[in-house]
């Protein structure tokens, strides 16, 4: 009998057949459309119906997959959605239009490094297929690698005019304009001798060769034969207006921009991106302890770390979705106990509709032992756990919401010590604010936080993107020290192909939420995710870390006044407050975007639609000339999201002073980088350290400790921020290698040198040191590094190089820099390196930033 038996092996391949089974019955059960129907509805332009369809109910055979990936690739608001449901597809597709369409997909929604992955893998399946390979060189040469792109180009080429094109296009990106000018004259050739082929791309791309050369006549000849050529061709009617306006030739532009209008509104009108008033994110309910369970709102990720009293449960709230169908399980996350169950709970769904009910957890432990939870949300029973893995089921639509120790209530409402609030506001210069100087009323809000505290003239960036900018404000070390400077520019090409990227420092670095916690504070983060994901170690000390990947500035700011609401007068407490509403795309409601830029103005900067980010990156290479009526609309937008993330500012402020919380509250507005506006022809920032991207508003405000109205001269650098604020708080007055800059707000301290590095494209590095009024800037190293120096005191737009017309001082700097970086380079040994994990959803929220490709 035992030889009979199967082995265990193929007892659960039985058991899984079984159940695999049981959920594809289960799933046909649930009557799927039919695909004609579905081509139909694309075919009437129905492609948004079409691919919420699939949202909710993906493909299941081959022609579904097809018709997904074409519903998905006219729908680019749905780009990130189809993305990622495409990926499986795209990864293993049998139909190369499957992979292609996936591709653009992913390009629209700039996830170029997923989309070149998909490319790579469908070409080795279909080698003779080459649109692949030239789809894979578009988006080399998007990310830069145009030499990378040239060679895939080049051995194919022949005589076909379209790829000859592209090599040409490519050559150009790469700088070798005489092989440009050769492989598009010979497209050009080529197109024309063949009847109905389309040789206005190569006309076009000569076009932007002569504008490299400095040649407008030749380049608006190339243009407008260009549009002439093909009267769709939307980037050549651009360039025509806008080398048109440069030549003041303003009856050509008006002509060009006409037809340019015509041809971006109906693409725009195609893209859903057209709006009269954009749906504006109506915030949900706020959160209040006090409220009635139904008005709870949803946070998307809560990690909840905490040092608890022993056997001091917490508490959470569970949405509960209609019919049942979530399963709710906390584990924990870290430590010996790691992946301990202590909540593993089924509700039963109510017929009517979704509520919120109360869950206690018991966490049994030690005295001051740290306990890490994790929150899941899991599809209820096996079949439909399989169904959700295979991708046949709708993901669980419960949520699990406000996490929180219950402790006394009263454990700190007589601590003297005051409460502080961190606002980060990603992507502003300190130059758009009407505290500093702006002429238009941007700023209301910080405006009168400065009149009322101090205002530091040129505080500085530790570096100049999000990431290691943020690393450097919570550890007071510059990115040479904690080493949390990746290369920008590689993260935009492959995207973590191995899921991992060294992005999160070592855990050994002493951290500001960390260091007020165990000075007794409660410290609660609202972010917008992306580079300000806990993935990277910026939870590091709060005991509530909320992201919210959607939603933008009003989630952002019903979120954190429900944190202020629950923590009120129980302080002191620090609330970091982060939103990427200054940051590109500008999507700003409506009346933001049209306060200053014209309602009417024509152009890729168009106030009266939501321009899909890929259009913003076309100004990134450099190559693509705005003009100059457009710098004036980019410029004129940003103004908006200026004034509507000042809003954010303002709602705080005012709940704290209505609250009677104002007076105990120590506020710091703070950005992390500013941003290049066409300054020096780019429109982006993570590549330089001039000031549009270096300088940014730092505005303290503390009734009854800080002088008001005062204004602090001199550089001053952001990595001694959080020394400043544990001063405050009494706690250590120093952090990292940053100062509290307190002695220097009482003018009895000196000013010291401020610093910052970063990683210019390539990975070449690049650093800069402030001293008085003289700011020395290096890229690269040893005898073949580039130097620059400045004088801000009457250059401050450093448009003069003085760096070989004053050695001494360049000397002088350049010491003082390596002096520098040799100590940060020690301080990296003693910390070591970390890695971080990256999830597919901070994945996501990086590409929706333009980021990460």
């Amino acid at each position: 009998m035992g030889g009979d038996r199967p082995r265990d092996g193929t007892v659960r391949r039985v058991r899984i057949a079984v159940l695999f089974t049981a959920a594809l019955a289960c799933a046909a059960c649930e009557r799927r459309p039919d695909p004609g129907r579905l081509r139909a509805a694309l075919e009437a332009g129905r492609a948004a119906e079409v691919a919420e369809l699939f949202l909710r109910r993906p493909p299941g055979d081959a022609r579904e997959w097809r018709i997904a990936a074409e519903a998905f690739a006219r729908t680019p608001d749905l780009a990130e959605e189809g993305a990622e449901l495409l990926a499986p597809a795209a990864e293993r597709a049998s139909d190369p239009e499957v992979v292609l369409l996936a591709a653009r997909v992913a390009e629209a929604a700039d996830r170029l490094g997923d989309a070149l992955r998909w490319l790579e893998s469908g070409e080795k399946r279909h080698p003779r297929v080459t649109e692949l390979r030239i789809e894979r060189a578009k988006l080399l040469a998007r990310l830069g690698r145009a030499e990378e792109a040239l060679g895939l180009l080049e051995p194919i080429a022949g005589a076909d005019p379209r790829l000859l094109n592209l090599a040409g296009y490519c050559a150009l990106l790469d700088g070798q304009r005489a092989k440009a000018r050769a492989l598009l004259e010979r497209s050009e050739e080529e197109a024309r001798r063949r009847a109905g082929r389309d040789y206005a791309p190569a006309l076009y791309h000569l076009g932007l060769l002569a504008m490299a050369e400095g040649n407008r006549e030749s380049a608006i000849e190339r243009f407008r034969a260009a549009a002439a050529a093909n009267p769709r061709h939307l980037e050549a009617h651009y360039q025509w207006m806008a080398v048109a306006e440069r030549l003041g030739r303003s009856g050509e532009a008006e002509r060009a921009r006409r037809r340019f209008g015509e041809l971006a509104r109906a693409r725009l009108a195609q893209l859903g991106a057209l709006d009269d008033e954009p749906p504006e994110a109506a915030p949900p309910p706020p959160v209040d302890r006090s409220a009635s369970v139904e008005e709870r709102r949803v946070v998307e990720e809560v990690r909840f770390t905490r040092t608890l009293p022993a056997g001091a449960p917490v508490t959470c709230a569970l949405l509960v979705p209609a019919g049942g169908r979530s399963r709710f399980r906390v584990t924990v996350a870290g430590g010996p106990e790691r992946g301990r169950v202590l909540l593993d709970l089924l509700p039963a769904g109510a017929a009517e509709g979704a509520y919120w009910v109360e869950q206690r957890i018991e966490t049994p432990r030690a005295e001051g032992t740290r306990v890490d939870l994790r929150f899941e949300v899991l599809p209820a029973g096996p079949v439909r756990s399989l169904l959700a893995r295979f991708g046949l089921a709708s993901a669980p639509e419960g949520r699990f919401a406000e996490p929180r120790a219950l402790t006394p209530a009263d454990r700190r409402s007589s601590d003297p010590r005051p409460n502080i609030l961190l606002v980060s506001l990603d992507t502003l210069r300190a130059d758009r604010l009407g505290a500093y100087g702006w002429a238009r009323p941007t700023s209301p809000a910080i405006d009168r936080l400065a009149a009322g505290g101090v205002l530091f003239e040129r505080a500085e960036a530790a570096s100049n993107w999000t990431l290691p900018s943020h690393y450097s404000l919570f550890s007071g070390l510059t990115p040479a020290a904690h080493g949390v400077l990746p290369d920008l520019g590689a993260v935009r090409g492959y995207l973590f192909p191995d899921r991992r990227l060294a992005v999160r420092g070592s855990g050994k670095e002493r951290m500001l939420a960390e260091v007020l916690e165990e000075a007794g504070y409660r410290t609660v983060a609202v972010t917008e995710d992306g580079w300000v994901s806990a993935r990277f170690g910026f939870d590091q000390g709060f005991e509530v870390y909320r992201s919210a990947r959607r939603g933008g500035l009003p989630f952002t700011a019903e979120a954190a006044l429900a944190e202020l609401r629950f923590e009120g007068a129980n302080g002191p407490w620090f609330l970091f407050v982060h939103t990427y509403t200054t940051h590109q795309p500008y999507h700003a409601p409506r009346r933001y975007r049209t306060r200053w830029a014209d309602p009417g103005h024509v152009g890729f900067a168009w106030p009266a639609a939501r321009v899909p980010i890929s259009d913003y990156n076309r100004f990134h290479t450099g190559l693509f000339p705005p003009a100059p009526s457009d710098v004036r609309a980019f410029r004129d937008l940003y103004d908006g999201q200026v004034a509507w993330a000042d809003t954010l500012v303002d709602r705080l402020v005012r709940w704290l002073a209505d609250n009677g919380l104002l007076e105990q509250t120590v506020v710091a507005v703070v950005s992390d980088h500013g941003e290049e506006i066409f300054e020096r022809g780019r429109f982006d920032h993570g590549e330089t350290l001039y000031e549009e991207v270096t300088r940014v508003p730092l505005v303290l405000y503390a009734p009854g400790r800080l002088p008001a109205g005062r204004r602090v001269r001199g550089p001053v650098s952001l990595v001694d921020l959080p020394a400043t604020l544990l001063e405050f708080a009494g706690a250590e007055g120093r952090l990292g290698q940053g100062r509290s800059l307190l002695p220097r707000i009482e003018g009895g301290a000196a000013s010291r040198p401020a610093f910052a590095e970063a990683l210019a494209p390539g990975g070449v590095p690049l650093a800069a040191v402030w001293s008085g009024s003289l700011k020395y800037i290096r890229r690269g190293e040893g005898p073949a590094a580039v130097e620059e120096l400045y004088d801000l005191a009457s250059d401050p737009l450093e448009q003069r190089n003085l760096a070989q017309g004053r050695p001494g001082e360049t000397a002088r700097l350049r010491a003082l820099l390596d002096r520098h970086l040799a100590a940060s380079a020690r301080v990296a040994k003693e910390l070591g390196e970390g890695k971080g994990e990256v999830d597919e959803a901070t994945r996501e929220r990086l590409r929706s930033l333009g980021y990460v490709e």
